[in-house]
């Protein structure tokens, strides 16, 4: 008796809210109104007559366009998205008229289910704006360019109390797409949003936790050139920058061309004096040979392993016999590897005629100090080469090349503990052709005879 009571009560009550939904329906229907929670973007237009609805939404819409339509913003500065940002404006009576149509459209249950949701619920309807997307990639990009930062490396600074360690700056980049989808969604729902640009942190390529440790300044070579030769300093000088801020790490090898990169005119070179199998000749980049030379040789007194080198066909002038590494685009590569327990830290200072690189690094208590020994052989005496000259007088010489010894070299890596040497190891040997010494004879007689 009591279920049954409970299943007529249930039964009543969806009689009576059947009966108030189909009279809500009824009333709306001749009310001339639009339906109670209804929003026309951030407007409330529910319960309103179609006139007044359409007066309230034409003015807060000049309102609107008297203001950003929605606005960019990262951390304290802001960008105003303007209206003429928007393809097309926002027209009061039509966006009334589709208001109107919410809980009049479809058969009974439809309407009085959209009745029920938008009274109970709110319904919106947006402005159907639309934007210009190169404009708001332009206003995106111009947002950007005050944002963004290059991430810094963590560096070595060497002072008279030590070295010290100048922590990284992690960079940031605008994610552009992201940020434009976002700012699109805001533009077109018309509730003047601000959005905030989406930014992604860059971290830097060295770390100062990756020096950790680094207390000291391992090994250090100079060598030094003619800062008046404007384009072989500048070659110098662009490579030593692209040398400095390099850690490598323990039990990594390092490639000079890797780091260094094509010497091509896009990068800074120019066109300078280069030692070849032909000689001296010009090529893009001469003079960079000198600053891997520079570095072959602090890495020797670091310890490092040396994994490739090659000498030049001559022996250059700007360090010791033997002690060279040449240097070629996709040919000739430096490599040397960190057989040290911990990371080394490169600095190349190149500045008015003097090339400079230093290599940081923990040194292990005890640690022997290295020397480099260079040891020369001669092999070959040069050759004379009387040349007959018809254009000096006769019997006259002159040396158009006083020849060169034929030789070979050998570099030794020597570790000393104290005064006393404890080990020896031969690092390479060159073997470097000799030259014919060569004198023009004259063979032009006073009245202008040639005797042959």
């Amino acid at each position: 008796m009591y279920v049954k009571k409970l299943v007529v009560y249930f039964l009543l009550i969806l009689f009576l809210g059947g009966v108030l939904l189909v009279a809500g329906d009824s009333a709306l229907a001749y009310s001339g109104k639009l339906c109670h929670g209804l929003f026309i973007a951030d407007v409330s237009v529910g319960g309103m007559l179609v006139a007044e609805a359409e007066q309230k939404v034409a003015a807060a819409l000049r309102d609107k366009q008297s203001k950003p339509v929605a606005a960019l913003r990262f951390e304290d500065k802001t960008w105003p998205v303007d209206w003429d940002s928007v393809s097309g404006c926002p027209d009061a009576t039509h966006l009334v008229r589709q208001a109107y149509g919410i809980g009049r459209a479809g058969n009974l249950m439809a309407r009085m289910l959209e009745q029920f949701v938008t009274i109970h619920g709110g319904a919106v309807v947006p402005l159907e704006l639309a934007v210009d997307r190169e404009k708001l990639r332009r206003l995106v990009i111009n947002a950007a360019a005050s944002v963004d930062r290059e991430a810094v490396d963590a560096s070595i600074e060497e002072r008279p109390a030590g070295v010290i360690i100048k922590a990284d700056i992690t960079g940031r980049k605008t994610d552009v797409e992201n940020t434009m989808i976002l700012l699109e969604q805001a533009v077109v729902s018309g509730r003047e949003t601000t959005v905030s640009l989406v930014a992604k942190a860059v971290p830097a390529a060295i770390r100062a936790q990756d020096l950790k440790g680094i207390d000291s300044r391992l090994a250090s070579f100079t060598t030094t050139y003619d800062a008046s030769d404007a384009s072989r300093s500048r070659n110098i000088q662009v490579a030593a920058s692209s040398l400095t801020g390099v850690l490598v790490r323990a039990g990594e090898t390092f490639s000079f061309n890797d780091r260094i990169g094509l010497r091509t005119p896009e990068r800074g070179y120019q066109m300078a004096p280069t030692l070849s199998s032909s000689g001296v000749v010009m090529d893009w980049g001469g003079g960079v040979c000198q600053v891997s030379s520079t570095v072959y040789n602090a890495a020797l007194l670091a310890g490092f392993s040396v994994v490739e080198r090659s000498p030049h066909y001559q022996p250059p002038s700007y360090v010791p016999l033997g002690q060279d590494a040449t240097v070629a685009d996709g040919q000739i590569d430096l490599k040397f590897k960190n057989v040290r327990k911990q990371a080394v830290y490169i600095q190349s200072i190149a500045l008015a005629g003097t090339l400079e690189v230093r290599l940081y690094g923990k040194r292990e208590q005890g640690e022997p100090t290295i020397h480099i020994e260079s040891t020369e052989k001669t092999v070959q005496l040069p050759h004379t080469i009387m040349l007959q000259d018809p254009k000096l007088p006769l019997g006259q010489e002159i040396v158009e090349s006083e020849g060169r010894n034929g030789f070979v070299v050998t570099v030794q890596r020597i570790l000393m503990q104290g005064q006393k040497e404890i080990g020896r190891e031969k690092i390479s040997t060159d073997e470097f052709d000799g030259t014919d010494r060569i004198v023009r004879v004259g063979t032009l007689t006073a009245d202008g005879k040639i005797v042959k």
